[in-house]
């Protein structure tokens, strides 16, 4: 069996339904056969460590080889973690209750942690604050967060053992966004995406901004949870339109209110810089964050920041009319050359 046999068997095998479902939007974009499209695939994935998704949601179907190597794909953005991300410090990111701790002045609002608080300091949390948002300590994509009031849940105390049996013991305070983002969309907290990367003298690189926006009535903005994403003009702190879903859709306004994106003025955005550049000297350790902020009437206010960066957001079709990569920004900031030397 040679090397071309080998690898289009190994993806036979794979035989998913995530992989299937990507070669027949390929196929129905492209026009072209299932088998070629498996073959294309296999080779980006062997010569671009690109997977299955990064092979449809950035078009690399459509590209030539040199587009295509300046892609960050799945691989590369993973080579970029492991070799800037010390594991050892990536608890202060994941765990929720250590970030407010270490971010105290950064994060804008209260929050109390119910695993380790009495109902008494729960039932005070309430009478000060009202409604709250419910987290699980751990956690990506917005899950199993909540927006909760005691009154809708019956009592205090039903919604206190809920919680916490349910594990949902982180409790914050609901932020109150600035009324263009409430313009937005007004039934999320709709945050700015922030990629940051720290070189090998600690100063800061802004490499990528974007807005995670809410739809449909969610009370979650994440990308991956059914939100939409917006590419922001780094310098000008404005919107550059269209947004997109994780399924491929573009939208030049927001489906909701109807808000056109494109151009669109983001408050504070001298400020949000500020903060992130502010964040990133926090965990010396840590060097590829994604951040994400509010910005409130006051000014931006640090929500989270995750050491594992989605790469899947940078680089969709909708918003990459000239084909263009990632790669060389974040190669300006590290060079990947010697990310790859750390493997």
């Amino acid at each position: 069996m040679n090397w071309a046999e080998y690898i289009i068997n190994s993806f036979k095998k794979l035989r998913t339904q995530d992989v299937k479902d990507c070669i027949d939007q390929v196929e129905q974009r492209t026009g072209k056969s299932k088998a070629t499209i498996l073959w294309d695939m296999a080779l980006c994935a062997f010569r671009h460590q690109a997977g299955y998704h990064d092979y449809t949601i950035f078009g690399m179907y459509d590209m030539t080889e040199e587009q295509r190597k300046n892609l960050l794909t799945r691989g590369k953005n993973q080579a970029y973690i492991e070799a800037l991300n010390d594991p050892a410090d990536r608890h202060y990111f994941e765990n929720k209750s250590e970030f407010l701790e270490l971010f105290a002045d950064e994060i804008g609002r209260d929050y109390l942690d119910i695993s380790n608080a009495t109902f008494d300091d729960f039932d005070a949390f309430f009478q000060k604050h009202g409604q709250m948002i419910a987290k699980p300590e751990a956690g990506l994509g917005g899950k199993d967060v909540e927006k909760v009031d005691p009154e809708e849940e019956g009592s205090v105390v039903a919604l206190y053992n809920r919680l916490k049996t349910g594990g949902q013991t982180l409790i914050e305070e609901v932020l109150e966004q600035h009324a263009a983002l409430d313009a937005l969309y007004p039934d999320a907290v709709n945050t700015v995406r922030m990629v940051t990367i720290t070189d090998e003298h600690n100063a800061p690189h802004l490499i990528y901004a974007a807005m995670r926006l809410g739809r449909s009535g969610s009370v979650i903005d994440n990308f991956h949870s059914g939100g939409l994403i917006c590419p922001i003009d780094l310098k000008k702190g404005v919107l550059i339109g269209p947004a997109a879903s994780l399924e491929g859709e573009a939208f030049d306004a927001h489906p909701d209110t109807g808000i056109h994106f494109d151009g669109y003025f983001l408050p504070y955005w001298k400020e949000v810089l500020a903060l992130t550049a502010k964040a990133t000297q926090k965990v010396p350790g840590v060097r590829f964050v994604g951040w994400d902020l509010a910005i409130t009437p006051k000014g931006p206010v640090l929500v989270a920041g995750t050491p594992t960066p989605g790469h899947d957001i940078y680089q969709l079709v909708a918003q990459n009319p000239e084909k263009k990569g990632m790669l060389p920004a974040f190669d300006a900031a590290v060079p990947y050359e010697w990310v790859k030397s750390k493997k």
